[in-house]
This record gives structure tokens, C-alpha cells and sequence, in this order.
């Protein structure tokens, strides 16, 4: 079959391109949960939040995408399919998925994104994508980016075409899932609402790992103060280090962190005590850790390393009031 497209699949704009995919296949599979399931609620119970930080100033990003897709996959009794080991045969094995009317979560490399120029001009990064559709006469794939930030930070989506060639040289992941009888059933509201609860602790507790990788809070207190280092780098270098760091704690890092919480909180409001207050709380700290992303960029573009000590004080006072946040929160989590 030299063309096949999944029917009815309807998609829509997201906050993150990895959580809002995984919402977009759950609802593919379980349709009954479409009115209950949030995308912060994907992005808490599959501990997206856990980010891993190992000495590498350019990249602070998710600790395990397996993990994610297992949490999330046993959370909701699906079975999970992926692989991150991309062979020859990949394009017939899309084929398959898709003939069976299921869409493909695939990770790709940002510059073989055609469809925009934030992509096709900038540095190469992780990118998520749903694809729903190959043309193989036509060398088109029908692809759904959920959720990207262009130059000037606005949130845009795009569904439309890839040429085909374009996303096998770029592709180096993809998972879907299934429902399977198999598998223990899908968690019910409650169980999942403590598993994120569960998470969100985890997060503020200290990691055991191996000297050199930190994770949860701990990834962004080490992270900012590997700062320092910033110091003796050539002017180009130290530009292209900011730009990056202000791209690991906008993108999956602390911004959407705090857009989630949002989200949860609103979606959980019979749970959470003193929710006005806390949402007060949690829009002042996003103002903050907004203006202080801002002068981040323009320290790094205006190479500015002498007014970095005093911007890395601001950002360990920012983690320590989002710490005491976060157990506000759990305090007034309901159990």
C-alpha cells in the first residue's frame, strides 16, 4: 500500500511536545478518558518532572524517556512499543503501525524539520512529533507538532506535510501504544492522582545516584552553580552556553514545570487547600523565574560574564522559594 493515514484523529495544541503526544496516543486508546485526563496529569504521573542534569552546561533535559513511557503506559494498562535503535526497516514498520490505524510518537532531530524556520535555522535539538500518515508516491508524511516555540518565544502547533525523506534522516526514536488484555488494568483517578503526588515528593527528596549526575531539584542547584564556570569562556562560546541554558530550563525544565502546576492545581481544585493562595504564590514565582530567564539571554548576548554571580544568587534564592513552594503544596495536597 503505497499510502496509508490513520482516520478520525483529531489533535490538538499542547504545552509540551513529549507530554501532549503521549495524551494525544492515550485518547486514541482509551476514548473514555478524554474529558478526565489533562496533560499535567501525564506529565506528574510519568515523572516528567525529573530532569538530570551531568556537568554539561548545554543540556539539562528529561532523566529517562523509557521510564516516562513505562510509568505512563502502566498507569493507564496500555502496552508500551519503542525503541530509540533505528534500523533500515523503520519505514516498514511505520507502515504497519499505521495500517492498523494507531499513531507513532516520533523523536527527531530538529534541523530535519522543514516546516519552520526556527527549526531549519537553528542548532540541533530533540524534537517530538505524532505521525498520522505516509504517502510513499508523493514521499510525504502527515506529521502533527503539538507544541514548539518560535524566535519570539510564542507557543505555535503545525499539522501538515514532511517530506519523507526528511523524517527518516532525522527520526532516532518511536514508541505507540496498545491496549492490551493482558496488562493490568488502568489505574483509577485516585491511584493516579497519589502516583503524581508520589512523584512531585520524589522530586524534592534527595537522589542517590553516581558522583557527577544529579536529579530533581538537586539537577537545577547544581546545574546553576556549575555557572561559574562561565567565566573564562571565549566571548562566542559563552553566548552559545547561555542561549542553551535558557533553552534547558524554558523547554521541559522549570518554566513548563510551573505551567503544569497551573494546570494541575486548576484540574484538582477539590483536593488542594488554600488554592487561591497558592496560585498567587505560583504566578509571582513564574513572574520571576520569567524576567530572570529574560536577563539570562540578554547576559549571554551582550556577553555580560560579570553580571553573571549576581543573576546565579538570584536563581538559588528562586530554587529555594520554588522548594518551600513545593512543600506548601504537598502539605495541602489531600491524600
Amino acid at each position: 500500500m503505497s499510502m496509508c493515514i490513520v482516520n478520525d484523529f483529531t489533535i490538538q495544541s499542547g504545552h509540551h511536545c513529549l507530554f501532549s503526544g503521549l495524551r494525544h496516543l492515550l485518547i486514541r486508546e482509551r476514548p473514555e478518558l478524554d474529558m478526565e485526563v489533562a496533560e499535567a496529569d501525564i506529565y506528574f504521573q510519568s515523572d516528567g518532572m525529573n530532569l538530570e542534569y551531568n556537568g554539561n552546561l548545554s543540556t539539562m533535559w528529561l532523566a529517562s524517556q523509557e521510564t516516562i513511557l513505562r510509568q505512563f503506559a502502566t498507569c493507564y494498562g496500555l502496552c508500551a512499543q519503542f525503541t530509540f535503535e533505528v534500523g533500515v526497516a523503520v519505514l516498514d514498520i511505520f507502515r504497519e503501525i499505521l495500517q492498523e490505524n494507531r499513531v507513532i510518537l516520533i523523536f527527531m532531530r530538529s534541523p530535519y524539520l522543514d516546516y519552520h524556520a526556527v527549526f531549519r535555522d537553528g542548532v540541533e535539538r530533540n524534537h517530538i512529533l505524532l505521525l498520522f500518515g505516509i504517502d510513499e508516491v508523493n514521499q510525504v508524511a502527515q506529521v502533527a507538532d503539538t507544541s514548539f516555540l518560535d524566535g519570539s518565544g510564542q507557543t505555535l502547533s503545525y499539522t501538515g506535510p514532511l517530506s519523507l525523506s526528511q523524517l527518516l534522516a532525522g527520526v532516532w526514536g518511536y514508541t505507540w501504544f496498545e491496549v492490551d488484555p493482558f496488562q493490568k488494568p488502568a489505574l483509577d483517578a485516585d491511584e493516579r492522582y497519589h502516583r503524581a503526588i508520589a512523584s512531585i515528593k520524589r522530586f524534592n527528596h534527595r537522589h542517590h545516584l553516581p558522583e557527577g549526575r544529579y536529579q530533581g531539584l538537586e539537577a537545577y542547584r547544581a546545574y546553576v552553580a556549575d555557572w561559574s564556570r562561565l567565566i573564562d569562556m571565549k566571548p562566542m562560546e559563552f553566548t552559545d552556553t547561555c542561549k542553551n541554558m535558557y533553552y534547558c530550563l524554558r523547554i521541559g525544565g522549570i518554566m513548563h514545570q510551573l505551567d503544569y502546576f497551573e494546570q494541575f492545581i486548576g484540574k484538582h481544585r477539590d483536593r488542594v487547600g488554600d488554592l487561591e493562595g497558592m496560585l498567587i504564590q505560583l504566578h509571582n514565582n513564574r513572574n520571576e523565574w520569567k524576567k530572570s530567564l529574560y536577563q539570562l539571554y540578554k547576559i549571554g548576548l551582550s556577553i555580560q560574564p560579570h553580571k553573571l554571580q549576581r543573576l546565579q544568587e538570584r536563581y538559588m534564592s528562586l530554587l529555594q522559594t520554588h522548594e518551600k513552594w513545593l512543600e506548601d503544596f504537598m502539605d495541602r495536597a489531600v491524600q
